[in-house]
């Protein structure tokens, strides 16, 4: 995905842009080590954190735990996670080559996710609850002109049944199969900051 929302990059995306931090970060003389952490004490200084291979104490520790995915909560959404249903385009994208596929959201998420799905799949639905996106200009101008890519306006998901999605209008509350084939996004994020007492 391109980022272009980053005071001072041109043309990068997102994995450049990390391998760039990275390779600053280098130079200061970060150590970096892939493991997974399974215990932290924060109870005194220096802080100790175990991971499955190592221990490390630290008098300053960042936890960046990431986004979740915030899910629309109708009927079928569930039983259909990785198996039509998904949050994540570049993962899963590349499964659906060639089919149409339904993006749903109105922020720059969405906007990512529909950009992406449209380099592959044969038609991108991006489904909006309201009548004008929340997303960048850019971003949103460069799906509103994108050829493969159609929006549904004061439109909502209403349920998820395979192949077919019914979504009805707010307008006139009319619900209509669309006959899609797989992949079926729930594409909004909430950014995870909580840290849970029991670790």
């Amino acid at each position: 995905v391109d980022v272009e929302n980053y005071p001072g990059l041109l043309d990068m995306t997102g994995p450049g842009v990390v391998q760039l931090m990275q390779k600053q970060a280098k130079s200061f003389g970060t150590l970096f080590e892939e493991d997974s952490v399974v215990e932290v004490d924060l109870s005194s200084h220096p802080f100790v954190v175990r991971t499955n291979h190592s221990t490390i104490n630290t008098h300053s520790l960042i936890i960046a735990t990431g986004a979740d995915s915030r899910w629309l909560g109708v009927p079928g959404e569930h039983k259909l996670r990785g198996g039509g249903v998904s949050t994540c385009a570049t993962c899963d994208g590349f499964l659906f080559r060639d089919k149409p596929v339904v993006v749903v959201g109105g922020g720059d998420t969405a906007m990512e996710d529909a950009l992406v799905l449209a380099r592959t799949s044969s038609s991108v639905t991006l489904i909006h609850r309201r009548d004008s996106f929340r997303a960048s200009h850019a971003l949103a101008q460069r799906v509103l002109n994108h050829p493969t890519i159609t929006v549904r306006w004061n439109t909502s998901v209403v349920e998820f049944k395979g192949t077919e999605v019914p979504i009805e209008y707010d307008d006139d509350e009319e619900e209509v199969d669309m006959d899609q084939e797989p992949i079926y996004r729930s594409v909004r994020k909430s950014v995870m900051v909580s840290v849970r007492e029991d670790t």
